[in-house]
């Protein structure tokens, strides 16, 4: 009996899971000798530009547990690069955001990335990356829907 080749919706999941593990290792060499991961760098992002925030906060907005963020939101914390801060929301639930430490660090990393996507840029047209970008949009969004009616029917 023959095999079927697998859809080309198979083949994009394949892909986008193949190219997620590339970016993480090629974020793990653009992050080399800054003393973080990218966890770590993930975090930093989100704290810079939707500070300050909780630890559920970011897992859910991250689609992460919170005991992963948790585990990142130690390390940073030892590291110097965040702090906490008391949160009126809250009582248990402190406010994370970046020490000036932390904010220069994830610029200066943020500049090594700028030039580090230029020069892969040029081998895209931005009709291409559009594409790209809108069908990755779409699935997310549909799973996103399916994730919501699934956890309605549990």
């Amino acid at each position: 009996m023959k095999k079927s080749a697998p859809s080309v919706l198979y083949q994009l999941i394949w892909q986008t899971r193949r190219l997620f593990q590339r970016l993480r290792s090629t974020s793990e060499e653009l992050l080399e000798g800054s003393g973080i991961n990218a966890s770590h760098r993930a975090v930093l992002e989100f704290l810079h530009l939707k500070q300050p925030q909780t630890v559920p906060g970011i897992a859910n907005e991250k689609s992460v547990s919170r005991q992963h963020i948790q585990t990142v939101v130690n390390d940073l914390l030892g590291l110097g690069l965040i702090h906490s801060i008391e949160n009126p929301a809250h009582k248990r639930s402190s406010l994370l955001q970046l020490t000036r430490r932390g904010k220069t660090l994830f610029e200066s990393i943020q500049k090594k990335e700028a030039l580090f996507l230029q020069k892969m840029e040029k081998q895209f047209s931005e009709k291409e990356l559009i594409s790209a970008l809108n069908t990755l949009k779409s699935i997310d969004d549909y799973l996103a829907s399916m994730n919501s009616k699934l956890s309605d029917n549990s």
